[in-house]
């Protein structure tokens, strides 16, 4: 009996071999995609998760997740790992089924495989000699249980925070989140309801304050949070291109500037962006701050806003746990529905030179806005 497991399992890992190599060779016409040791074992490793999954290559299914260049293994840059996963999976960009997840270079490589179907997702991560695995099952009633989601935050996951930008992704991609959303969120690291904020203050400036011809977006987050980074990958509007600042504001002055929409222990700053629109040419901006009614999404979605601050902070699971909640009811939504909580608590105007005010360090920007004439 063990003489023809063995003999099945050489077959198997025969096959695997070759079909890696007829992988590579699918390359060869204008690439190499060069196979190392740690490589086939990656592919042993997608080809197990995929069997595990009840699934095949390209379900319509099936998502997968990695931080594939950007991650390391051996301390060597994982690139070669995208065409890899891509190519076993059948998951690809332009089926908004492949997503490359922004982490930090030191960090391990890693891939995920999700069946939306089942709710059912693999973990893979290089740990050290090798990779390992974990499986999550992500249906509603087991990952939204706080001992469900600490059992799995302590597995090779590695703690709350990759746990969430897996659960809070997958759930969102169930949801059909657009490509755009997804790509926020990948350079975002998860998907929060900051994201959908974000992307909601984009479509807003779009249809109220949009851009003309020899014009540019410059924006302040007081203080900042999610929706910056949305902006950055909406509208490449980075620091370094001096169009995206941001600044610590304390909470005295958010609710004095904030006016209906601050709440007692606010879920999320109730100001959420700072935009204006600037034409350099010209020497004129124009410019709005703009507000979420969080009051009135908590409502109308049946969420606990008090489950954002809860005791513990983030390492209470329901912190990550009402997010995901929040920002998958989010994505079900349609865009003029949600549009109806972004408000436009002052709208103003100026020389272009009033971003350079605005920016300035030890400034309030707010008081800056509010003593205009």
């Amino acid at each position: 009996m063990k003489e023809r497991v063995s003999k099945i399992l050489l077959i198997f890992g025969f096959i695997l071999i070759v079909e890696l190599i007829g992988l590579s060779w699918s390359f060869s016409e204008n690439r190499d995609l060069r196979l190392n040791q740690e490589m086939l074992q990656g592919g042993n490793f997608i080809s197990n998760a995929l069997n595990e999954l009840g699934t095949e290559k390209g379900n319509g299914n099936l998502l997968c997740i990695t931080n594939a260049g950007y991650g390391t293994l051996k301390g060597q840059t994982t690139e070669a790992f995208l065409d890899l996963f891509s190519n076993m999976t059948g998951c690809s960009m332009g089926t908004r089924s492949f997503l490359a997840i922004q982490t930090s270079y030191v960090d391990p490589l890693w891939c995920a495989l999700y069946r939306k179907d089942h709710r059912r997702l693999i973990f893979i991560k290089w740990c050290e000699t090798t990779f390992k695995v974990q499986k999550v099952d992500l249906a509603y009633d087991k990952i939204y249980q706080p001992e469900n989601w600490k059992t799995n935050a302590s597995g090779i996951i590695g703690g709350n925070n990759l746990l969430f930008s897996l659960v809070s992704i997958s759930s969102s991609w169930s949801e059909n989140a657009s490509w755009t959303h997804l790509k926020a969120a990948g350079f975002h690291n998860h998907y929060c309801p900051g994201v959908e904020v974000g992307y909601l203050i984009a479509q807003y400036l779009k249809n109220n304050l949009p851009l003309r011809e020899g014009e540019r977006y410059f924006f302040m987050g007081a203080p900042p949070y999610c929706p910056m980074d949305v902006l950055q990958v909406l509208f490449d509007a980075t620091p370094g291109k001096q169009m995206v600042f941001s600044k610590t504001i304390d909470s005295q002055k958010i609710e004095k500037y904030s006016g209906d929409l601050w709440l007692d222990n606010p879920p999320l700053p109730p100001l959420i962006a700072i935009a204006l629109r600037v034409n350099a040419k010209s020497n004129i901006c124009q410019g709005v701050v703009l507000g979420m009614d969080y009051k009135s999404l908590f409502n109308d979605i049946g969420e606990n806003y008090l489950d954002f601050n809860p005791l513990g902070g983030k390492s209470n699971p329901i912190y990550h746990i009402a997010r995901v909640r929040v920002a998958s009811k989010m994505v079900s939504m349609n865009m003029a529905e949600k549009l109806r909580y972004i408000k436009e608590v002052k709208s103003f105007s100026g020389p272009a030179a009033l971003t350079q005010k605005i920016a300035r360090e030890g400034t309030d920007p707010y008081a800056i806005i509010w003593d205009l004439k």
